[in-house]
């Protein structure tokens, strides 16, 4: 399904390279990226496939393997992505280091009671700002 993905959205600029339209960069978005489940062996094909197409060290990196011509290997160009993640529980899984090296982590702590509802105040306060003060 992930190099359906892929496929669909990159073009094909050469038998085994995609990438996006002449003079663009792709950036990609991936919402919860510690949800697929962890097999029994403690692997997680999604992430695998993510961190397989995301490694771009050379010419043999960065790519995925066509599932119907075996063998052939599909390089990816000039994409980014971009990923968020709760902390793991509940469902969601531990992210590998393999994945988490080629990312730069930004850890946003959770807000306290008083500092939510100062902000959701302020939301509020200047939505209600438009309606007449006897409505």
């Amino acid at each position: 399904a992930l190099e359906g993905f892929f496929e669909e959205k990159l073009e094909k600029i050469r038998k085994n390279l995609l990438g996006p339209p002449s003079g663009k960069t792709f950036l990609f978005f991936v919402d919860d990226l510690n949800m697929p489940m962890t097999e029994t062996y403690g692997a997680q094909p999604p992430i695998e496939l993510l961190r397989q197409i995301i490694n771009q060290k050379d010419d043999r990196n960065g790519g995925f393997y066509d599932l119907k011509k075996i063998g052939l290997f599909k390089r990816v160009q000039k994409t980014q992505f971009i990923a968020a993640n709760a902390p793991p529980g509940g469902g969601r899984s531990v992210v590998t280091a393999r994945l988490l090296r080629h990312f730069h982590l930004i850890n946003v702590p959770d807000l306290n009671k008083e500092t939510m509802m100062k902000i959701f105040a302020s939301i509020l306060e200047g939505f209600l700002v438009d309606f007449p003060p006897d409505f």
